[in-house]
């Protein structure tokens, strides 16, 4: 009888004492999340149970159980999503969801958690693709885009007709905003007007087939729309009209129809609409009676539940009355998608400052523990200061510097927040306003103290330091140009502060104190000039564990790898040398244009591009080990504007304009001392699909494979973190047998010692 040596060796496995079973999982280093802000909901639809709400945001779809006023689930590209800006929600007959992105992506998904994805919108070369709307009628879909109108066979999902580009007499490939159908008829609202088209036998690519509106108060953006009581009701920015089946109307109010009207809703017998910020509804047999349901507010879109409205609210998620009461609903999230700078603590949570949206609304700055999010803004938090323009946020040494363009410098202690700027502090304002105070760059020298770099001062001091008791600006040297900005700061192991120079005296300052701050006197500086750089302009900089000054450009990255001689001699400075990828037997220059940049505990570098994602380099910088975009991983935008990688849990957070993204890595600060070696997956097949992982090192451990018999099978050196990896091959490079292995970690001196076990299984 044939034994399978498979069964064989797991029978062994669960025999020997000792050993665990762990799941293989091959991605766990290459988990991902992102974070984004999805309390702007700009679309909601409910199923047909009316049990649960598909909020969608420009940072996904959220899922509310209505019942229990909770949030059922968020979902973003990684959950399934094409895209996280999300432009229009419906639920078709078939109670599925169709989910219609900004970038014309189309995602349907039904409750038993099965997709289906259109892309030929996406994919077309259309201008604008945006999923403004959708309409059912009978088994098509009909979709609003930014060029025309798409019919969908809500059977099979394939494109019934060519794009209807031309609606009666307006211009071809108008947007089409909104979409509803009566009696037998599509009323497409657009930027020219309203066009409409009987749905039963007529051809819709045929311009004639299709009768135009577009008398004022609808000749322009006509936004939403809805039927009720057998009439179509449509508004514009400018006014409110319905059609009665006959002719065009005003609406029978004037306080309301020549007002924006947002978004339109027929809920039970009373037709709700935004108007004038509020919130209106009217009575089906008198229209023209208005009451205000909701007072003031920044009110996006209207859902029904339960014959009362839903309210999409403007960074405030959905609101709704449940059980009598009102409530708003929406996911822990980050207070907005943009993440100007990260900076991650001694204990592990991650700071962010919010910058400026792309909108160009300001976002304050924010924390996240690993679970919840923390905003910090004037509205919640006002000690923080008097502008929401947090540009850079450094968390060290137990407190946390955040800094704000025009509102100078907040620090939190704990739960104490102190807010200084030039009119409470030395801090200095800018030239021709001496109390708009811009710190923009810091960092934490060998002693605790924060130095605080100033993008303009009008003092002509743009570096200074904050002690345990003062606060104390250095004079700018002549080698300074006075038109430069100062910008980023990171400071070497000598002390040595660096400095990002922007604008036309761009550079990099250097700066030492020679250990006495109160006594300048023996202060060192210098500068490099665009010239060292190659006339590249600079963009960020970064210390590494070797003590190496890199500085990223908008043409690649440049190292001085020995930083104490620009002190020791600052006109006999070291030159900066430009970094090389090899590339097979070459060295090729890296030529990105280079936002940020961070290193890991592996001391491995991180690199974010204006165009081209994150690059993941080697120590040396010469190896490039992974490139992540948007077209390879669910990254959120290609255009990264920080980085940072945790120490703790080796987790590597990429910043942008359109939120967050992380990525698991093997980069995790060693153990003090060992416990016990952990192998996954174990039992190890092998030819693998993945490396082994060692989990449980000290630092700079080497590792040995070794037979229960004592012979040495391999050994190689850790990377100097937590984690090491194994291909499963022995010395002269093959793949090692089945069996029982012990795997055994070292210290340098041989004084430390950790032990695991592992079954490999050749397949």
């Amino acid at each position: 009888m044939m034994i399978n040596k498979k069964v064989i060796w797991l029978f062994l496995f669960y025999l020997i004492p000792g050993f665990v079973l762990a799941e293989s999982n091959p991605e766990l280093s290459n988990k991902w999340i992102n974070h984004t802000d999805l309390k702007k909901v700009v679309s909601i639809a409910v199923d047909k149970n009316q049990t649960a709400a598909y909020c969608g945001s420009e940072g996904g779809l959220f899922i509310v159980n209505l019942a229990q006023g909770t949030v059922q689930k968020k979902m973003t590209n990684i959950d399934g999503l094409l895209t996280n800006n999300v432009s229009s929600v419906y639920v078709d007959t078939l109670n599925r969801v169709w989910v219609g992105g900004a970038d014309g992506s189309i995602t349907i998904f039904d409750n038993s958690g099965n997709f289906k994805y259109i892309y030929d919108i996406r994919n077309s070369n259309e201008a604008n693709k945006i999923i403004k709307d959708f309409i059912q009628y009978g088994k098509y879909m009909y979709v609003a885009t930014g060029y025309g109108i798409q019919k969908i066979s809500v059977l099979s999902f394939s494109f019934v007709d060519a794009p209807y580009y031309q609606l009666g007499v307006f211009t071809g490939k108008s947007k089409v905003n909104t979409l509803t159908v009566n009696a037998g008829k599509i009323f497409a609202g657009t930027v020219s007007g309203i066009a409409y088209a009987n749905l039963t036998n007529a051809n819709l690519n045929d311009p004639m087939s299709w009768t135009n509106y577009s008398t004022a108060p609808v000749n322009l953006n006509v936004k939403s729309s809805e039927t009720f009581d057998n009439k179509v009701f449509m508004g514009s920015d400018n006014g409110f009209v319905y059609y009665d089946n006959s002719n065009w109307q005003s609406y029978p109010n004037p306080a309301v129809s020549g007002s924006n009207i947002v978004d339109i809703k027929a809920i039970g017998d009373s037709l709700y609409f935004i108007a004038n910020n509020s919130i209106y509804f009217a009575p089906k047999n008198n229209p023209g009676q208005i009451t205000q349901y909701s007072a003031s507010g920044n009110y996006l879109t209207l859902g029904s539940y339960k014959h009362l409205p839903l309210i999409g609210v403007f960074e405030n998620g959905i609101s709704y009355v449940l059980n009598g009461n009102a409530v708003s609903i929406y996911p822990n999230c980050p207070y907005r998608n943009s993440f100007d700078f990260l900076s991650i603590g001694p204990d592990g949570t991650l700071w962010a400052a919010g910058g400026q949206d792309i909108t160009g609304f300001t976002a304050g700055f924010y924390k996240y523990d690993g679970n919840a999010w923390v905003s910090y803004n004037t509205y919640n938090t006002p000690q923080i200061g008097n502008s929401n323009f947090f540009r850079k946020v450094y968390a060290g040494n137990g407190v946390v510097w955040a800094l704000c363009y025009g509102g100078g410098a907040t620090k939190l202690t704990g739960n104490n927040i102190q807010n200084f700027n030039s009119l409470n502090s030395p801090l200095p304002g800018i030239s021709g306003d001496s109390t708009f105070c811009v710190p923009y760059g810091g960092a934490f020298d060998n002693s605790g103290n924060f130095w605080m770099s100033f993008f303009n001062s009008g003092n002509s001091r743009n570096l200074y330091v904050i002690t345990a008791d003062s606060i104390l600006g250095f004079i700018n040297p002549e080698v300074i140009p006075n038109s430069g900005h100062f910008e980023q700061v990171a400071i070497d192991n000598y002390n040595t502060k660096w400095c990002v120079l922007s604008g036309s005296g761009g550079g990099l300052y250097f700066f030492n104190e020679n250990g006495s701050i109160y006594n300048t006197g023996d202060d060192i500086f210098g500068f490099y000039n665009a010239n060292d750089f190659e006339n590249n302009d600079l963009t960020g900089i970064v210390v590494e564990k070797n003590n190496e000054v890199w500085v990223t450009t908008i043409n690649g990255v440049y190292m001085i790898s020995d930083p104490y001689k620009a002190i020791q001699d600052p006109n006999h400075k070291p030159a900066p040398v430009k970094l090389g990828i090899i590339s097979g037997n070459l060295r090729v220059p890296f030529t990105e244009n280079c936002k940020c940049i961070a290193t890991d505990v592996l001391n491995q570098k991180w690199i974010g591009t204006k165009n081209n994602g994150v690059f993941h380099l080697s120590s040396d910088g010469s190896t490039l080990l992974e490139q992540f975009n948007v077209s390879n991983s669910p990254l959120l935008n290609n255009e990264v504007t920080s980085i940072a990688v945790s120490y703790i849990d080796g987790r590597a957070y990429f910043g942008s304009l359109y939120g967050l993204s992380s990525v698991q890595t093997d980069a995790i600060a060693p153990v003090a001392d060992f416990d016990k070696i952990i192998c996954s997956p174990n039992p190890y097949l092998v030819p693998p699909r993945v490396n082994l992982k060692i989990d449980g090192l000290v630092e700079n451990s080497s590792v040995k494979i070794i037979t229960l018999t004592g012979e040495i099978v391999a050994e190689f050196d850790s990377p100097g973190g937590k984690i090491a990896s194994w291909d499963g091959k022995d010395k002269k490079g093959n793949y090692v047998p089945s069996g029982i292995y012990i795997v055994v970690g070292f210290n340098k001196d041989g004084s430390k010692v950790g032990k695991g076990k592992l079954a490999v299984i050749k397949q």
